[in-house]
Parts: C-alpha cells; structure tokens; sequence
C-alpha cells in the first residue's frame, strides 16, 4: 500500500512541486561557493584551496556516513522491540539533510551542515522536512515492522 501512494503522490503536481522548491534551495549553496571560490582562491592559491574543498569533502563524508548508520542502528534496534518513537526518524531525516551539504564540496556548505549537526538543529531540520514533505512515520514504521 505504501508503494500506490506513493506513486499517487508523486503524480500529484502540488507535491511535486515541493520537491523542486526543496531543489532550487539546495541549488543556490553551490552558486554561492563558487562565488566565494572566485574571490578567495586567488589570494591562497587554487590548488591549496582545491585541496582544502577535498579535504571537507571527505571528512564530511565519513562524519554523515557515521551519523547516518547510528541513526538507522537505533531505529532498526527500537523497530525490533516494537517501540515506536518519531525523534529518531526526524533525525535521521534531519541527518539526510545535513549529510548533503557535508559532502557537497564547499566552504559555506560545510560550514552550514557543522551549525546543523548540532543535536537540536538536526532534529528540527529534520522536522520541518518531515512535516514540509507530509512524511507519516508511523506508517513507515508500521510497514517496516511488517517487512521484518
């Protein structure tokens, strides 16, 4: 059942349209590094700036890589004694969110997915994304229940 809807949602233009608004918001935090990469990189060298980008990339990367499995460890281990609680999965939503701008190379979005990964952002982050995409966890956690 949760397949239909959401093949039914996703053929609903309203919620569609919500994606590409999320999309263009995350468009502009690459166009703004770039910004910030023209009027830094000259002063401290391209190929040190260049290895300074790769650098918070990876580490960014291996941070959401941690964050993400602790999160689906935790709902994993509350799903096997049937206890449901809607925190953890807006913090994984929010962890999502934040992992995205962690492995995006760049300077601003490193710098605003270090703010984010403060517990408490995260989780509101996570939140607002929930409640922007009308995200049921209680389905989804029924329905993972049922699959295992």
């Amino acid at each position: 059942m949760l397949d239909v809807k959401m093949i039914i949602r996703v053929l609903n233009p309203h919620y569609t349209v919500r994606y590409l608004y999320f999309l263009l918001l995350a468009a502009l935090v690459p166009f703004m590094d770039c910004y910030f990469i023209l009027l830094i990189a000259h002063n401290i060298g391209e190929y040190l700036f260049l290895a300074m980008l790769i650098t918070f990339s990876l580490i960014g990367f291996f941070l959401s890589m941690f964050l993400v499995k602790r999160n689906l460890f935790i709902i994993h281990t509350n799903t096997a004694n049937h206890y449901f609680s809607e925190y953890y999965y807006n913090m994984l939503a929010g962890t999502l969110f934040v992992s995205f701008f962690l492995i995006m190379p760049g300077i601003l979005g490193s710098i605003i997915a270090l703010i984010l990964c403060i517990p408490f952002l995260r989780y509101k982050s996570g939140k607002i994304i929930s409640s922007f995409l009308k995200i049921d966890w209680k389905e989804i956690h029924e329905f993972i229940n049922v699959i295992d």
